[in-house]
């Protein structure tokens, strides 16, 4: 018996929705679980957005739901992180900014800690601010004057230590015709000693 092909094509059809149904489904009860938020707070952001990734030691665990400036006594990003039910932060893990490779999208990520106490909802965590480029290029040059001056002062103290040996050779010279010469004794002592160890156990008189 032939199947029609309107028969095939709607076969086809009802194949892929109930396949989409079925992703949806379960990626709609990931999405629907429980989750709480904790708060932490930056100097410098870098470029992190809203909805960025949050991770646990390297692993996904919830996202940036809130960036907004606090106007206290100085001015902070507060950060708003909403994490999985399941996730449990510790009250000494520490909030860091991190890129995915070289040019990767930003994210915060959280380290391990080891207090036996965790975080509950709407506390804050300590944080860690991301090092600026400009800043990151101040110390570099800084380092470099810095480098310069010190390469400046070894040439003058090579230059100093030059003429001080120009202004006293000849005492120099005498120093090591008169280290030559014991150097030459010594050996001349080793010598006589491996063919006569034996005078090692007598005095002369």
């Amino acid at each position: 018996m032939r199947i029609p092909n309107e028969i095939k094509a709607g076969i086809v059809v009802l194949s892929a929705m109930a396949i989409g149904a079925y992703f949806f489904i379960k990626t709609s009860s990931e999405f629907q679980e429980e989750t709480y938020t904790i708060k932490t707070y930056f100097n410098y952001a870098g470029d992190l957005k809203k909805d960025a990734a949050v991770k646990l030691a390297g692993v996904y665990s919830g996202r940036v739901s809130e960036i907004r400036f606090i106007y206290d006594s100085a001015t902070k990003i507060e950060c708003v992180l909403t994490l999985n039910q399941s996730v449990k932060i510790r009250k000494d893990a520490v909030a860091y900014i991190g890129t995915s490779g070289f040019i990767g999208d930003t994210y915060i990520g959280l380290t391990p800690g080891s207090s036996p106490e965790f975080l509950q909802q709407g506390e804050a965590i300590l944080s860690e601010d991301p090092i600026e480029m400009r800043e990151l290029f101040k110390k570099a040059d800084k380092i470099a004057n810095e480098l310069e001056k010190t390469l400046v002062e070894v040439r003058t103290v090579a230059i100093n230590v030059n003429g001080m040996v120009v202004e006293n050779r000849p005492a120099i010279q005498r120093m090591v015709t008169h280290l030559e010469s014991t150097g030459r004794n010594f050996e001349e002592f080793s010598a006589e000693v491996k063919k006569h160890p034996w005078k090692l156990l007598f005095k002369g008189e």
